[in-house]
């Protein structure tokens, strides 16, 4: 084997590296002060990770979901999959697609988020970025720190046990 042949077997090897995609698990809460013009810098741990064509869109509970690509197809799909009819279906688009827009980041690594998604979200000044598996939750930071008042060990380990004898896929019990 001459070397120009390890040149070219490194080569190839090299792409398929480049070529593997690694199944990312957005993880954690970032929190970040939005500015007057409705801009907010996105977690650099979870920007790097949010490619181009992800789409910032409404979730429940008030909150704004970031999706990258794959899982906005998903999310998209499921919306028409269970609409029952035409009406039913141009009705679900105009709530999901028409009240989200593309997730574009300025120079500074900001997020700027409209009046009409602030306002959907309760944002005032601070936001929490809430990173949820397959996607990224924006939340207003008063509803994030109401909802995490109510979190105590006891109830979490109620809802950990409750997983766990419903059979899921869950990790096993530590215990």
């Amino acid at each position: 084997m001459s070397s120009g042949d390890t040149d070219v077997t490194t080569e190839r090897l090299e792409q398929v590296r480049v070529e593997m995609r690694v199944p990312v698990t957005f993880c954690g809460t970032y929190h970040h002060h939005i500015d007057e013009k409705g801009r907010v810098a996105i977690p650099a741990q979870l920007r790097r990770f949010l490619p181009e064509g992800s789409v910032v869109a409404p979730g429940p509970e008030n909150r704004l979901m970031i999706w990258p690509p794959e899982e906005w197809a998903v999310k998209r799909d499921l919306f028409l999959r269970t609409a029952e009819t035409p009406a039913q279906e141009r009705r679900f688009m105009r709530l999901l697609i028409g009240n989200s827009s593309l997730f574009e980041v300025d120079a500074q690594g900001r997020l700027l988020l409209s009046a009409q998604q602030r306002t959907f979200a309760q944002i005032v000044d601070q936001v929490v970025f809430v990173g949820l598996g397959t996607g990224v939750e924006i939340v207003a930071d008063e509803l994030w720190q109401s909802d995490q008042a109510e979190l105590s060990p006891a109830e979490f380990t109620q809802v950990w046990d409750l997983v766990h004898q419903r059979g899921t896929s869950a990790s096993p019990s530590p215990a």
